[in-house]
Formats: C-alpha cells, sequence, structure tokens
C-alpha cells in the first residue's frame, strides 16, 4: 500500500467510528462475544453489556451446576470451587458467580483507556469475602483507531484467561 492509500483507508475508518457511541457499540458488541464464549452457564444464555455503575459496563452470571463450574481449570478457581461444593448441601443451591467488566476511563477516536476486570466467585450465598474470589484485571491503552480495533479482542482474552 502506498502512503496515500494508507491515509486513505485510515481516514475511512476513522469516518464509521467517528463518534463516542460507535465506539461503545463497538465495545459492547465484542463484550457479548466474550460472554457467549466464557460467561455463558446452564442457566444464564444471551447475555448483553449493561451499565452497571457509571463509566462501567458488563455482565454477571451464576452457575448452579458445579460439575459445570468445576470445569474451569484455574487452580486456585478450581480448590475454592470443589470446597463450595462439599461444604454447602445441594439443596442450598449452591452457585458461583462470573463476571466481566470495563472500566472506561477514557473512550475516543484518538485515544483511551478501558480497564478490564474479570473475576471468579464462590462465596456463596452473599459473594463478599474476598479471599473466595479470583480476580483478574487488564488495563488497555491505546493511541488510535487501528490500536483500539487490533487489539481490544487480545485483551478482552487476556482478562477472560481465568475462566480457562
Amino acid at each position: 500500500m502506498t502512503d496515500k492509500q494508507i491515509q486513505e483507508w485510515q481516514e475511512k475508518v476513522r469516518q464509521s467510528y467517528g463518534d463516542e457511541s460507535k465506539l461503545f457499540e463497538y465495545l459492547f458488541e465484542t463484550m457479548d462475544n466474550f460472554y457467549y464464549r466464557y460467561l455463558e452457564t446452564t442457566t444464564d444464555k444471551n447475555l448483553k453489556t449493561v451499565p452497571l455503575a457509571p463509566h462501567l459496563w458488563g455482565a454477571r452470571t451464576s452457575e448452579g451446576s458445579m460439575v459445570d463450574a468445576l470445569k474451569i481449570e484455574n487452580p486456585a478457581a478450581k480448590k475454592g470451587i470443589i470446597e463450595l461444593a462439599k461444604s454447602v448441601p445441594k439443596a442450598q443451591g449452591p452457585r458461583v458467580q462470573y463476571e466481566l467488566l470495563a472500566d472506561v476511563e477514557e473512550l475516543t477516536v484518538d485515544h483511551g483507556e478501558i480497564i478490564f476486570v474479570s473475576s471468579i466467585n464462590w462465596g456463596f450465598p452473599d459473594f463478599e469475602d474476598k479471599s473466595k474470589q479470583l480476580k483478574k484485571t487488564v488495563t488497555f491503552k491505546y493511541q488510535d483507531l487501528a490500536q483500539f480495533r487490533k487489539e481490544l479482542a487480545l485483551k478482552l482474552e487476556e482478562a477472560c484467561s481465568i475462566f480457562l
């Protein structure tokens, strides 16, 4: 590609993502795809990004099937889920909670910063005990639209690695 072709392509991309609302739309659609891959449970399907607080978007879900919850390979989470399954009778409906959040510090065509937080929480029933929770935080800073589009899914994949 010549320099002129590159500039024309960059301008075309800029126009298609020209305002903040289109950037948010792209972010949310990408996150929705990750919910399908990592957060859907036996009872929670078709998850969508929702506002949770100012500048905070994401999805929370819970898994009531301990057999399915134990498919997570992360050693710390697996150990906690095993403890939950052993200590809480099935009749009490033990659950494991999952979430993927995006804390949007800044989102513009020229630059931005998003902090992705994924978590697995086996602190049933109130999910308040921080020692029964595994979190992963990934900071995504970009300096132009091309970097945003290229690296967004990679950063989400990194954040979701705790669900494997």
